[in-house]
């Protein structure tokens, strides 16, 4: 067997390892809480409750979309609004069916095919999910705040270290106002004569002043914040129609705060998608402010099977329209690291 087709197949085993790790710890929560239980609930559902919670996440891409336009434009590229939804929801799509948030990558190479330079699309793509992280704190903090003390340490460390993440980035570029951080990377590039180290240390310069600009253009970053919110909110009333469905409707600040720590704890890059981890975090929130158990799995699956299967029904077509395939995707990612 060739080195090539080692690595493939160690690949596959890969995704298909982490994908039945997902499903097993679904299928474990509803064990958990009792198939019947759980297929009488499904049964039960309003369908009209349930096309209603899909238009309403419908209603998040445009701002998706939107959000993504904005930062196109400031890059000096004009793409027209079914282009960009195109490309972002098959980026969405890809990190649904691959590990290593591969979809994030392919965005990158499907801005480059447009004509935005790397760095730029790379800085862009990790401003998106900075600003993704920024919104969800900022609607969960005030609902936090009221039980600090009582809260899992889970979600205390969940909290905190979201801060971090934005905090870290943002105080570089704050501080760092005369771009020192980019004369150290070009130092750095230059004083050893390893290519491959000279290369990355170039691609991660070029990310960081485009990042740089980004950050330091006010307008974009406030206009981006209240954008990221709303798209938030609609994440989140989709989840709190699902209760409704089910007959069984959260307060609405509870759905806020269950789906922004279930999105922050799927967003660990090891099982496609999330599933399990997405289910089981909002389940948890939920049982946290008083909801069976079995109730809330039931709206946890609904509201992310929702979310995933709006994402592949227009996402795969989307991505064969493209028509890159995951040996393009590899090729690129090898060209990042």
């Amino acid at each position: 067997m060739t080195l090539k087709m080692q690595n493939r197949t160690k690949t596959w085993t890969y995704r298909i390892i982490a994908s039945l790790v997902g499903i097993a710890i679904l299928l474990s929560l509803v064990y958990y809480a009792g198939y019947e239980k759980f297929f009488t609930i499904i049964i039960q559902t309003s369908p009209y409750w349930i096309i209603t919670s899909v238009i309403v996440y419908a209603m998040s891409w445009i701002f998706r979309v939107h959000r993504l336009e904005r930062f196109t434009r400031d890059a000096g590229e004009k793409i027209g609004f079914f282009e960009l939804f195109k490309l972002l929801i098959s980026g969405y799509t890809l990190n649904i069916l691959l590990p290593a948030r591969l979809g994030d990558v392919a965005t990158i190479f499907y801005l480059k095919m447009k004509k935005i330079a790397i760095g730029k699309s790379t800085a862009i793509i990790f401003q998106l999910r900075i600003l993704d992280v920024m919104a969800l704190l900022i609607l969960s903090l005030p609902v936090f705040a009221f039980f600090f003390s009582d809260a899992p340490t889970w979600i205390r460390t969940t909290l905190l270290i979201c801060i971090f993440i934005i905090a870290i980035p943002i105080c570089i570029v704050l501080f760092d106002k005369a771009k020192h951080f980019s004369d150290l990377l070009n130092r750095l590039g230059n004083k050893f004569n390893n290519k491959i180290f000279k290369i990355v240390s170039d691609k991660a310069n070029d990310a960081y002043i485009h990042y740089h600009e980004i950050v330091l253009n006010k307008r974009l970053l406030f206009v981006s914040i209240f954008i990221s919110i709303t798209i938030w909110v609609f994440d989140i009333l989709t989840c709190y129609t699902v209760s409704i469905a089910v007959a069984s409707p959260v307060l609405i600040t509870v759905a806020l705060f269950g789906v922004c720590i279930a999105n922050v704890a799927k967003s660990v890059p090891s099982i496609p998608g999330g599933i399990g981890i997405y289910e089981g975090a909002l389940a948890g929130i939920f049982v946290l402010f008083g909801t069976p158990f079995d109730i809330a799995i039931t709206i946890a699956i609904l509201d992310h099977a929702i979310k995933n299967i709006f994402t592949l029904v227009f996402g795969i077509p989307a991505t064969t329209s493209i028509g890159l395939n995951f040996s393009d995707i590899k090729k690129f990612k090898k060209e990042l690291d």
